[in-house]
């Protein structure tokens, strides 16, 4: 959560609409950025005009906020970074964004909120202030923080986020009988499950609808950056080789 006394300068008026474009941005990543979180950036000079945004495409790749800044240029100096989570401090793949942040002679970093990963916790907004730069955390918290649930349980909580996705008829039935393979939810709610898998990094289903459906359990119709993990809880281990998941299994992890 955010250290409400090391909030070191006041929010502006103009701060609510520049994050929300940063948050927009972040979520264009949604469904290729796993383990990362997802990351939006936005970069306005002196005079108050966008000069560079970005977000972060895929894991190992360059991060949100360098990328706004090499769209910026030297337009950045001296005017303010609009970040969704805190710039990291560390070097791991891609090099810190904090160091950045500072080296492009930005005057004010408005930060969403903290990462609580390990390696950064507070280290990257701390780097800003040491080097002169104002920094404003809160602004638009709790959407990013809603933004990355599920990497805030993981890192926080050690636990995943789960989705339940259950379709049932208004007689409360979730099936015309036993073994019988039915379709209960229309058009709407299928592309609703689609949009939902490419946002996901695994699905899960029962050995019975394994069986009975023979599922591939595939995100059809939207991009991922890799392929979902399907697993499928059978404790007798009777998914058939046959099955459409056994068949599959070159194009993506199948978990029994």
């Amino acid at each position: 959560m955010v250290d409400r006394d090391a909030v070191d300068d006041l929010v502006r008026p103009a701060d609510a609409g520049y994050m929300a474009r940063a948050l927009w941005h972040a979520e264009r990543g949604r469904g290729t950025t796993t383990p990362n979180p997802l990351v939006g950036a936005v970069v306005v000079d002196a005079a108050g005009v966008v000069v560079g945004v970005g977000h972060h495409q895929r894991a190992g790749g360059p991060h949100a906020e360098v990328v706004a800044l090499q769209a910026a240029g030297s337009r950045a100096r001296g005017g303010t970074i609009y970040c969704t989570l805190e710039p990291c401090s560390h070097v791991g793949r891609t090099g810190p964004c904090a160091v950045a942040v500072v080296e492009a002679g930005i005057a004010r970093a408005v930060v969403a909120t903290g990462d609580p990963f390990p390696a950064v916790a507070g280290r990257g907004l701390a780097h800003l202030r040491a080097h002169g730069v104002a920094v404003t955390v809160g602004v638009g918290e709790s959407a990013a923080r809603r933004q990355n649930r599920a990497f805030f349980r993981v890192v926080e909580l050690g636990r995943p986020w789960v989705h339940l996705k259950v379709a049932m008829s208004l007689d409360g039935a979730v099936a015309a009988g036993a073994g019988q393979r039915t379709a209960i939810s229309g058009p709407e709610a299928a592309r609703w499950t689609q949009r939902l898998r490419g946002a996901v990094d695994a699905i899960a289903v029962g050995a019975v609808t394994a069986r009975v459906d023979d599922p591939q359990l595939t995100a059809r119709d939207v991009y991922r950056g890799r392929p979902l993990t399907r697993v499928v809880f059978d404790r007798r281990l009777q998914l058939s080789a046959s099955s459409r998941l056994a068949r599959t299994a070159d194009e993506g992890p199948v978990l029994v």
